[in-house]
């Protein structure tokens, strides 16, 4: 395809609205981390970070760090660049309000963490940067390919946890809107790719990877709807179904109790009443 500087500056700004202001709309569901407003706001108005993965979160960050590294050797279009920085932003963002509402930490802490990770990031990816700098002046095209790929294998391997849940609770909990941005977020910035000088296919790895794994998401949930099991509502009946079934057997038990023996009573008095009489009579 012919470069187009106007189609290749869209684009990639186009990925960089969808991929990485997703973390920052969230919902209200139970499993907050996959919803429509943001993951940031909605974990602070719940004060909680129910549902949040940090195994995942984690995995995410370092992704984005080692991608960032490349976009830059790489001199990719701007858009590109600060598309992972700003994920990256908001992915710590996420991992501070675990510590902090999750895991009680104190603020001093919780900040100490933080700064520990932004330097860690920030050395990383210098380090990763001039080391991708290297090889592509050096013409070492096996080390450029594996330090561009290498982020799609990070960032993909923060999807499994994810699937592990999916598959034990028989539900996936992203919501539509944020399957959506996903997908959204990688398709336009593939295409960004296409209208450059160059298509860079190891750069495009990092966003295919995760459009495949958005659809594999998309179909594990058509599956679990079609049997049944998909979402909140099958929950919810799951809930009162079992509160229903506690509640007729606690007044099975209760029904089930034998009546007050008024006999047993009257037999104790009178044997009380012969003891006495026998006592006067001595």
């Amino acid at each position: 395809m012919a470069y187009n500087k106007a189609a290749n500056a869209a684009f990639a700004w186009l990925g960089l609205v969808f991929w990485s202001f997703q973390l920052a709309p969230q919902g209200t569901s139970q499993h907050a981390f996959y919803d429509l407003n943001s993951v940031a706001w909605q974990n602070f108005r719940r004060k909680s970070t129910e549902g949040v993965s940090v195994v995942m979160l984690y995995f995410w960050f370092a992704g984005n760090m080692l991608y960032g590294a490349y976009a830059v050797a790489d001199k990719l279009y701007f858009g590109l660049i600060i598309q992972p920085q700003i994920f990256a932003f908001f992915t710590l963002l996420n991992i501070l309000q675990v510590y902090w509402y999750a895991y009680k930490w104190s603020l001093v802490k919780t900040c100490s963490v933080g700064a520990i990770l932004c330097i860690a990031y920030a050395g990383l990816h210098i380090g990763f940067w001039k080391a991708e700098e290297r090889a592509i002046a050096n013409h070492n095209d096996g080390v450029v390919t594996f330090l561009g790929v290498l982020p799609a294998i990070v960032i993909a391997a923060g999807f499994f946890p994810e699937f592990y849940v999916c598959v034990k609770e028989q539900s996936v909990e992203m919501s539509n809107f944020f399957i959506m941005l996903d997908i959204m977020g990688g398709v336009f910035s593939t295409i960004s790719l296409a209208f450059d000088h160059t298509f860079d296919y190891v750069a495009s790895i990092t966003y295919l990877i995760v459009v495949l794994l958005d659809i594999v998401l998309v179909i594990m949930k058509v599956y679990f709807f079609v049997r049944g099991t998909q979402g909140r509502v099958h929950r919810s009946s799951i809930a009162d179904s079992s509160t229903s079934s506690c509640a007729e057997s606690q007044y099975s038990k209760t029904s089930e109790m034998p009546p007050r023996s008024f006999a047993n009573k009257d037999n104790v008095e009178l044997q009380q009443l012969e003891e006495g009489k026998q006592s006067v009579q001595s």
